[in-house]
């Protein structure tokens, strides 16, 4: 029932933004693994994209010209799974599109150390060695950083979440030899402690999972993305595209609302 209400949602949304847009919309897709059992749709979400979008480098997004185009897509992915390098990467490259990858630099070709739920299909991933970033890095996709360990980064002390993110970058800057210019923060949490400390120890760019466009982003620090599986059906995914699935933020925030109220 939920996700029949939020994809009805999108779609009046879209509609609406539609009717109201006057600029290109700027927009951040998400993925984790890819199984190869899913490769045939992903193939088909990313012809769309390469088709229908202005597919663009994650580190352009905010400020790459839109050349016409109404829709600006950058696509990355969290925790570097080698299922990424695997199924994606060839996908990507046969259609000339870019991503980035979000590394937790300190799990390096290892199994997930991080807290997964049991049922959570990832828990079977292993992450990229430094040897296949070095190739992704060489074959044009962008390296960034997705923390050392993986932590929830607000339940941390300040010197430790800048532990977390100063060596993340410095670990990443030896393999790939340049600078890393971004991080998302694991699980999506973070406060101004975490941004500030993102700002501090030298990224340009700090990603949420909060879905949003990036022009509704407040700052360099807190960009919007919209979560993205290669299950959507394409009327969600091109929903998603659209930048419509916003509409989700403003269900939740109902929700709080009559939630506070009946208490």
């Amino acid at each position: 029932m939920k996700d029949i209400i939020e994809l009805i949602s999108a779609m009046l949304y879209c509609a609406f933004l539609n009717l109201s847009r006057r600029k290109p919309q700027r927009i951040v897709i998400y993925y984790h693994a890819l199984k190869q059992q899913d490769m045939g749709k992903f193939e088909k979400q990313m012809t769309y994209l390469a088709t229908k979008c202005c597919t663009v480098k994650v580190s352009n997004i905010r400020n790459v010209s839109t050349n016409g185009s109404k829709m600006l897509v950058a696509i990355t992915f969290d925790d570097a799974f080698i299922s990424v390098t695997e199924n994606a990467v060839p996908v990507l490259k046969k259609l000339g599109l870019p991503a980035g990858i979000f590394v937790p630099a300190g799990n390096l070709g290892q199994p997930p150390c991080w807290d997964m739920p049991e049922n959570c299909p990832d828990k079977n991933e292993t992450v990229m060695s430094q040897e296949q970033i070095t190739m992704l890095d060489r074959g044009g996709f962008e390296i960034f950083s997705h923390s050392l360990s993986h932590p929830v980064m607000t339940e941390l002390e300040n010197d430790r979440i800048q532990d977390e993110l100063v060596q993340s970058k410095k670990a990443l800057e030896r393999i790939v030899g340049h600078q890393i210019l971004g991080v998302s923060y694991p699980y999506g949490v973070h406060n101004a402690n975490v941004r500030q400390a993102a700002h501090r120890v030298g990224y340009q760019f700090g990603f949420t999972i909060e879905p949003y466009p990036v022009d509704a982003s407040p700052d360099n620090f807190q960009i919007g993305r919209f979560k993205v599986s290669p299950r959507d059906s394409m009327l969600k995914f091109k929903l998603k595209v659209n930048g419509a699935y916003e509409v989700v933020k403003y269900l939740r925030m109902m929700k709080k609302c009559l939630r506070r109220h009946r208490k």
